[in-house]
């Protein structure tokens, strides 16, 4: 287990980029549509030079953390050398248990995500991230393909579209 994340960890992010950044762009646009149509996006900015620890809080935890164990440690880095049928059960499982985290954590650890982490149309995106991480995880075999996929829709998230309450408060 520690072998497969740590060669997940050694490799390198840019590897086999085409065969996962179409899913990339095609979550960002789902992502964007659904969330500015249900207004769980919101456009506002937040002035970095007063947060500017935030880019660097929002690696760690929760992109690192979380890959990590949703990615790293539920789907194994050579599952498509078993078939795609288990790679992508594999990618379903750790999507559905990472979209089910986020209403645990609200209710358990961190109450005043509650607004956010309960509503149906934050955990719709929230699985498709999943999805797309798992997806590009499976396809590059490197977890730093993920961690910068997970890092930089939290932080557009965070920093223009006003999911910086859930982080400051």
């Amino acid at each position: 287990m520690f072998k497969n994340v740590w060669q997940a960890f050694s490799t390198s992010p840019v590897n086999r980029w085409k065969d996962w950044i179409l899913s990339v762009v095609l979550f960002s646009v789902a992502a964007m549509v659904i969330g500015t149509t249900t207004h769980v996006y919101q456009f506002q900015t937040l002035n970095l030079v007063k947060f500017w620890f935030l880019p660097l809080t929002l690696f760690v935890f929760p992109c690192v953390l979380e890959e990590l164990f949703f990615r790293g440690l539920l789907i194994h880095r050579d599952v498509l050398d078993h078939g795609s049928k288990r790679a992508n059960l594999q990618i379903v499982f750790s999507a559905v248990t990472f979209t089910l985290w986020h209403p645990l954590n609200a209710w358990t650890i961190n109450k005043s995500a509650q607004p956010f982490f309960f509503n149906p149309w934050f955990l719709l995106i929230t699985l498709l991230l999943g999805l797309t991480c798992g997806y590009a995880y499976v396809r590059s075999r490197s977890l730093w393909t993920p961690i910068l996929i997970h890092w930089l829709t939290v932080l557009v998230w965070v920093l223009f579209l006003g999911g910086r309450n859930l982080v400051l408060d």
